[in-house]
């Protein structure tokens, strides 16, 4: 599941709630092998260096961020990344927006739990 850390962005003003929650599934095509770990480590580690804290899970990369901006930034560092180690990537690419309360990966997920009384 999702780490136990409260779900926040360092910007250049310090910590800052989230407001967006961008979902990045990278998949290369072309490479002769079904593997793709390798490629995939390739754009977490731009994502990071580009000061991101992306969130690997199974099937794609969550960051969680505070502008629909930052995402087009994270998006832009993990297809420059993608299509720096293979000629061909599809994205599959899922934004969730909210302006009304701090929106948290962790806190949908604690909210369903409930729904279901597991909380």
């Amino acid at each position: 599941m999702f780490s136990r850390r409260r779900w926040t962005r360092r910007s250049a003003s310090g910590v800052s709630p989230v407001g967006l929650l961008l979902e990045l599934a990278f998949y290369p095509i072309g490479t002769g092998s079904p593997s793709v770990s390798s490629e995939v480590a390739e754009v977490v580690r731009a994502l990071e260096e580009a000061g991101f804290e992306p969130e690997v899970l199974p099937m794609g990369t969550l960051l969680e961020l505070e502008s629909f901006e930052e995402a087009l930034e994270a998006i832009r560092v993990a297809r420059e990344a993608a299509l720096g180690v293979v000629d061909r990537a599809v994205f599959v690419i899922r934004i969730d927006e909210r302006r009304d309360v701090e929106l948290s990966a962790e806190g949908k997920v604690e909210s369903v739990l409930r729904e279901l009384g597991r909380r």
